[in-house]
């Protein structure tokens, strides 16, 4: 559907910018390389003149900066992404999300992002819709 690509091209655009905001340009480059490009660690490493193990340094270095700090946060709001840590001592969480264990919180975000997004959706649906009838 039409407005599944243009959220799904608005995502990896918004995604892509974080990752550029918290990564050096040369981490950047390799992660986008890798990840963007589908180039092998090896195709990069023999363009950039170094090892594959120099490559996968500056990989990892990339994107353990996206899992820390800032980053974590922002991706984590933008992309309701879950990690596997919310599940452990979710009980410790307990009082942290209004007597709600993280579990929940999490399914509730879920929720709350879901409506959001038809929300938005529903919002390009009209606008499209009105675009056509100017047209007709």
């Amino acid at each position: 559907m039409t407005i599944d690509k243009i959220y799904a091209e608005h995502s990896t655009s918004q995604l892509w910018g974080i990752v550029e905001r918290f990564t050096s340009d040369r981490e950047n480059s390799i992660i986008r390389e890798i990840f963007i490009n589908n180039r092998t660690m090896a195709a990069v490493a023999r363009e950039q003149g170094v090892t594959i193990d120099r490559i996968r340094q500056i990989k990892e270095k990339g994107l353990r900066r996206l899992r820390i700090g800032k980053a974590k946060r922002e991706l984590l709001e933008k992309f309701d992404i879950v990690e596997t840590g919310a599940y452990r001592n979710s009980m410790n969480k307990f009082n942290e999300h209004g007597f709600t264990s993280t579990v929940e919180y999490i399914a509730l975000r879920r929720a709350e992002l879901q409506a959001e997004y038809e929300k938005h959706k529903r919002q390009v649906e009209i606008m499209l819709e009105q675009r056509k009838r100017k047209c007709l």
